[in-house]
């Protein structure tokens, strides 16, 4: 029957409204559930659609139809209590009271829509019915307004349809459901959309080919799900939801912006390193059309109403081709400025903090706060030193040990290795972007233009700042610590090629004194630039000063100056150098001894053999000792957008692994959830 037959469903529904019983949550809910309850941003914009363009197209029909329970006569059952939530026979699912967070729908329970009451203009999985009761103590309120091409009351089965351009808007709200039909089930409460479907929300919006929502349970379903959550794409097969939780299912989820994985990229050859912060600067530029690898995932949780910890992966996958390797669960906080994700076991293969030999071992991580990480790994160590002179190649099998915890502001490690026989640790601590604390026990720390330097025990506090925008310059750096140091000349002897660096004669042993230094360096706009990225050259100057004090009356400074030359031939990259030092006075520990010389070159680069294996290394020679001070062996491995970083110090006999990862292709899921609120442990149960 057409629209004229509103005027007989005023009597149906005033009786409707005599039973106080009232049997179904508002429609109102419904929409705010379906289209602005998602976690955040779940339902954003996806068009520049504007509301008034649907409202441009004629509406033939309209109907008002007030939303007020249908008429049943029966009694509440044995098994409802008196506040309308249902009592549970299981004594292992107790009954929930019914504002509890913990109760879980499925798409199962939707009705399916009546048969022959709309044109199958959506694809929509049929549902089974369980006839489930609406629940006590509840009325529906307000009403919703329906607007299409053609609307049609049919009495016989107590539906509501509207056909062509189908509109409902809800009363008192700004919500808006837009489909091709939208039909209204008065019988089963099932409001079901097909084809073209837009749900509005506050300028929000989500669509799809079809929607059903039940409006006794908050529960809907959508057919191929197109929507944003915190500015990512997600695509599905479809998706299940209720007010506290939505669920998509085999979909894919794409990144607004590619992503970085890396892990010691400067341990790489020195164009891995360049690509890295090219990648990093212009992720969009570097993003492959043929990704060499993909991320598949079969659960993917986000618990919105969680500040850390709230995105956890399951049954992740890095996928070569047909090929996987596995990845174990993984926990990082959505939104976090700096993400980092934690892996409950990941492999160690290292020296184990430069104590030398190599360990090996399983390392299980735990998620501590927001961004801190705990970590302990047992470990092997193959081979290694002890540091007597007596036995300085002394090498065989032994156990290990690595405790750590990285934050935003803190990093703490100690390692131990039974063939070293040694402790090493290291503690450092970012007050601000400029000042920070580091501190170590027989562990090398970065000394500004000295280099890395060992010491038994070293802790200063380091200030560094930069200064741009000076002519001719691109820069200076200013670099000012203090603190204290106890030297240890058996650390040295790592190797006989490194023990030749150092002058040992008359030295104190272990001594301990106060340190203050300050440092400078700069570096000169290009004297000149020629060729481009694939074949150019250009040079510049490079230049820096450094004056250090110490408690025992000691001192020593130095400045130095030289030509750097900057060359790209295609596969080739060079950097090359001279530098003149000028050295006055002297230091009372033996590990911050200028080993460069007053003279010395160097040579930094590598070649690109293939697309999967680029070749290169780092040399630094004093011509005064005529001895190598620096020699450094790196491989990078992979493709553009996968890298494995080797690197082999011939000098201290350390080896080091890195990695560079970048991704921007889909992520393909199983399952997706976002969550409202908690569900009671039943993590992503819909």
């Amino acid at each position: 029957m057409k629209s004229t037959e509103a005027s007989r469903l005023s009597a149906t529904w005033a009786l409707g409204a005599r039973y106080t019983a009232a049997r179904a949550t508002s429609l109102l809910l419904a929409i705010t559930f379906a289209a602005g309850s998602l976690p955040t941003a779940a339902l954003a914009v996806k068009s520049s659609q504007t509301d008034s363009q649907a409202d441009t197209q004629p509406a033939r029909g309209t109907m008002l139809i007030p939303l007020t329970p249908k008429i049943d006569t029966a009694a509440p059952s044995a098994s409802q209590t008196s506040n309308g939530t249902e009592k549970s026979n299981d004594p292992t699912h107790p009954a929930q009271p019914e504002t509890a967070s913990c109760e879980t729908a499925s798409a199962d329970d939707l009705h399916p829509q009546p048969e022959k009451s709309s044109p199958e203009l959506g694809s929509v999985e049929a549902e089974s019915a369980d006839g489930s009761e609406m629940t006590e103590g509840t009325t529906l309120k307000g009403t919703i307004q329906m607007v299409a091409d053609d609307t049609e009351y049919d009495q016989q089965k107590n539906t509501f349809l509207g056909t062509g351009n189908a509109i409902v808007y809800i009363g008192g709200q700004d919500a808006k459901l837009e489909a091709d039909t939208i039909l209204y089930d008065q019988n089963n409460e099932i409001i079901d959309a097909r084809g073209n479907v837009r749900i509005l929300r506050d300028g929000r919006l989500t669509t799809g080919s079809a929607f059903k929502f039940k409006v006794t349970s908050d529960e809907y379903l959508i057919t191929k799900p197109d929507t944003e959550v915190q500015g990512t794409t997600v695509i599905a097969r479809k998706a299940v939801g209720t007010k506290n939780s939505m669920a998509f299912k085999t979909g894919t989820v794409m990144l607004p912006q590619p992503f970085h994985i890396v892990n010691n990229i400067f341990y790489g050859p020195l164009g891995s390193a360049e690509s890295f912060m090219q990648q990093y600067q212009h992720p969009d530029a570097y993003r492959p059309a043929h990704p060499s690898f993909r991320f598949k995932a079969r659960k993917i949780i986000y618990e919105k109403y969680k500040e850390n910890n709230n995105l956890t992966i399951y049954g992740g996958q890095v996928m070569f081709g047909n090929f996987g390797i596995p990845l174990p669960k993984m926990v990082l906080t959505a939104s976090s400025a700096e993400q980092r994700a934690v892996m409950p076991i990941t492999p160690v293969i290292s020296n184990n903090m430069q104590m030398g030999g190599t360990s090996i071992g399983p390392q299980f991580n735990f998620k501590v706060g927001k961004n801190g990480v705990f970590s302990c790994a047992p470990l092997v160590q193959l081979g290694g030193s002890q540091l007597s002179k007596d036995n300085p190649n002394y090498k065989k099998l032994g156990a290990g040990v690595r405790l750590g915890y990285v934050s935003d502001q803190v990093t703490a490690h100690v390692a131990y290795g039974s063939v070293s026989n040694m402790l090493v640790a290291e503690y450092k601590y970012r007050f601000s972007k400029g000042l920070l604390w580091q501190s170590g026990i027989n562990r090398y720390i970065e000394d500004g233009v000295f280099g890395y330097r060992r010491a038994r025990l070293l802790g200063e506090a380091v200030y560094i700042k930069s200064v741009t925008n000076i002519p001719f310059l691109t820069g200076i750096n200013f670099r000012t610590a203090g603190g204290f140091a106890q030297d240890n000349p058996a650390l040295l002897n790592q190797t006989p090629d490194l023990q030749k660096l150092y002058n040992t004669q008359g030295n104190q042993g272990k001594l301990f004194a106060l340190r203050l230094q300050e440092q400078i360096t700069t570096t000169t706009q290009p004297l000149f630039a020629i060729g481009d990225n694939v074949y150019g050259a250009k040079a510049y100057i490079y230049g820096g000063a450094g004056l250090k004090g110490y408690s025992t009356g000691d001192s020593m400074g130095l400045i130095q100056a030289g030509p750097v030359l900057d060359l790209k031939l295609s596969r080739l990259r060079l950097q090359t150098g001279y530098t003149q030092t000028g050295i006055s006075g002297k230091s009372p520990f033996v590990f911050d001894q200028f080993i460069q010389g007053s003279r010395s070159a160097n040579l930094n680069g590598d070649i690109r053999l293939c697309k999967y294996l680029t070749v290169g290394g780092q040399l630094g020679y004093n011509l005064d000792a005529k001895a190598l001070y620096q020699k450094t062996i790196k491989v990078a491995i992979g493709p553009d957008d996968f890298k494995l970083l080797v690197s082999h110090d011939t000098l201290s006999g350390y080896n080091r692994l890195g990695f560079n990862v970048l991704y921007g292709a889909p992520v393909s899921y199983d399952r997706l959830v976002l969550k409202g609120s908690p569900d009671c442990g039943k993590l992503g149960g819909i």
